[in-house]
């Protein structure tokens, strides 16, 4: 069998460690000085130089003037063909700014950062003139450093030969202008062109040229379109009225396109008003979305503008709190807005929601004309505050007016009614005695007895009183009637202010009231009572005036034995009418009924 035998392994050459390069520096003999040019013609070469850059600098900038002014055009007048897009019209100035860019890069600024050498222009002379058979380059080219030496007598005669045969001639006459002329009178006629073309469409050349910059124009047409309505925002539902001008051709009519955000496209014919040939409008009835319009008279179309609607603001709910006078102790209580009967001197407070961001909002008073600022609160702008203080007259309600961002007002404005229920005066009356008149002595102490009541709490009772002069019961005076000084005893209404009080005073002595009482002497007294209203009032009332006539022990008997007798004489009466009632009734029981066959 045949043996199989591995190849073996090459040995690895042993690595060997790179030798350091040496670097030889080559050989360079010393430059030698050249010998200076001559003033003259440094100064005359020098010229040269420059009338070369100006003129080939000339040329370019006429030709890339014309160049410009042509580009310019042909933009102005896609632009007035098609109505470029403000895109399209950026995309066309970069493409006209690179192609003069580069231009300029490639062929201006080479000749100014890198102007000729004193050699090139030696080339230039010997080329126009060959009659030098390069005397001028030689004599340049020994002014220049060099590694050989010369005799620097050959220089000298050679410099001064040199300066035999240009010393009459004119450098500026190498330079070749006729090129400049040319591109001169072609940038000339297109700047004489454009111009006359410019001032000829005036204003219509200004706003192309504006449009080429990217400056907002329109694009001229035959008919300007001037739209007076702009852009518009509309409470929801309201209706809008559009209107623009004709400028230039005015038309017979116009059209006017209507693109509704949901996709609905509507087209309407616009008629000129009869005042205004030059003035179109229309009013759009119900308008309940956004739309975009754009308007068409003749060749010319506005811009598009838009029509936003927006909800109307509005209260979506309210609160009242009515603040009772302090007087009446009856602190703050809620008030429903359809039932806002309020007593004067209360303070409405208003609390309300709207149901969108408000930027104004007012209280307007109803039967008074006056206005309330409200207070806008909250993160969103919607809850509003305000308070209205109640008169005694002339407020018959109340409403709200709003204003949003867009400065769209709340329109029809939602009245609440407002009753005023004034604070009606107390009432007062003497229950006891029950007689308009009495007789008492000086020892008495009559027993005044009284009622007062008050919707909202009795403030002051008085018992007041006057010793009436010269009066007489029984010679038919009224009560009320007597002079004399009206004195008052306030009585005791206890803790705060009640509402009803029935009382009897018990300590009225006569005596005491001074020597001017005295026997035969009459007293008029009656109850007066005040509530404590501090707002509209106070409010007051009086009873019936009573009088106390003063009289002797044997009177006051003999008036209270009338008194009995009249009683007793009642009881009498009283008791013979009840045994004539008793026996009428008896013979009306006793009385046997008729038969029937009497009665036929």
């Amino acid at each position: 069998m045949p043996v199989l035998t591995l190849p073996k392994k090459k040995k690895k050459a042993p690595k060997i460690a790179p030798r350091p390069t040496v670097v030889v520096p080559r050989y360079a003999p010393p430059a030698i000085p050249g010998q200076p040019l001559p003033g003259w013609l440094t100064q005359k070469l020098a010229g040269l130089r420059q009338r070369f850059l100006l003129v080939r600098v000339a040329e370019r900038l006429a030709l890339y003037c014309a160049v410009a002014l042509l580009l310019l055009a042909g933009q102005m007048l896609l632009d007035w063909l098609f109505d470029l897009h403000v895109a399209v019209r950026a995309l066309i100035l970069c493409g006209d700014l690179a192609l003069l860019g580069f231009f300029v890069h490639e062929r201006l600024l080479p000749h100014i950062l890198r102007p000729l050498g004193q050699t090139a222009c030696a080339l230039l002379v010997e080329k126009h003139w060959p009659a030098f058979r390069g005397r001028l380059i030689a004599t340049v080219q020994f002014a220049q450093p060099r590694y050989t030496s010369g005799s620097a007598d050959l220089i000298d005669a050679l410099q001064k030969e040199t300066q035999i045969q240009t010393r009459h001639l004119n450098f500026d006459e190498i330079i070749d202008t006729r090129v400049l002329l040319r591109r001169a009178g072609v940038l000339l006629i297109v700047a004489l062109a454009w111009g006359a073309l410019f001032v000829a469409v005036r204003p219509g050349s200004e706003a192309l040229l504006k449009r080429v910059f990217l400056l907002s124009a329109k694009v001229p047409r035959k008919t300007e379109v001037i739209c007076l309505s702009g852009n518009k925002i509309i409470p929801a539902g309201d209706s809008v009225t559009l209107e623009a001008m004709a400028r230039g051709i005015v038309p017979s009519h116009g059209r006017i396109t209507l693109r509704y955000d949901t996709g609905r496209v509507q087209e309407i014919t616009l008629d000129p008003k009869r005042e205004h040939p030059d003035h179109f409008s229309i009013k759009i009835e119900r308008v309940e979305e956004p739309l975009t319009y754009t308007i068409q008279l003749n060749d010319g179309t506005s811009e598009p503008y838009q029509v936003k609607t927006i909800p109307r603001p509005n209260v979506k709910s309210i609160e009242c709190e009515q603040v009772y006078p302090a007087y009446t102790g009856l602190g703050t209580v809620k008030r429903n807005v359809g039932n806002l009967a309020l007593l004067p001197g209360s303070r409405l407070q208003i609390h309300a929601l709207a149901n969108s961001k408000i930027k104004k909002a007012t209280l307007r008073l109803i039967g008074t004309g006056q206005e309330r600022p409200l207070t806008i609160s909250g993160s969103e702008g919607m809850d509003l505050a305000g308070e209205i203080n109640i008169p005694a007259t002339g407020l018959t309600g109340f409403s709200i007016q709003l204003t949003n961002e867009a400065d769209i007002t709340s329109g029809d404005e939602t009245q609440y009614r407002i009753d005023l229920i004034p604070d009606r005066p107390p009432t007062v009356q003497i229950t006891q005695p029950e007689r308009l008149q009495e007789l008492c002595t000086l020892k008495a102490k009559p027993a005044i007895g009284f009622l007062a009541e008050d919707d909202y709490g009795l403030a002051r009772i008085y018992l007041c009183y006057r010793i009436m002069q010269g009066q007489d019961l029984d010679n038919g005076d009224t009560p009320a009637a007597g002079g004399g000084e009206i004195k008052k005893i306030e009585m005791d209404l206890g803790q705060g202010h009640p509402q009803s009080l029935s009382k009897r005073y018990q300590d009225w002595n006569l005596a005491s009231l001074g020597p001017s009482v005295k026997e035969g002497t009459n007293l008029e007294y009656w109850m007066a009572a005040e509530d404590a209203n501090n707002v509209t009032g106070p409010g007051k009332a009086e009873s019936e005036h009573h009088i106390i006539k003063v009289v002797s022990e044997m009177e006051k008997r003999a008036e209270v034995m009338d008194r009995m007798l009249s009683g007793l004489s009642e009881v009498d009466i009283i008791s013979g009418d009840q045994t004539k009632i008793n026996k009428d009734l008896q013979g009306i029981i006793q009385e046997k009924p008729e038969s029937k066959d009497s009665k036929r």
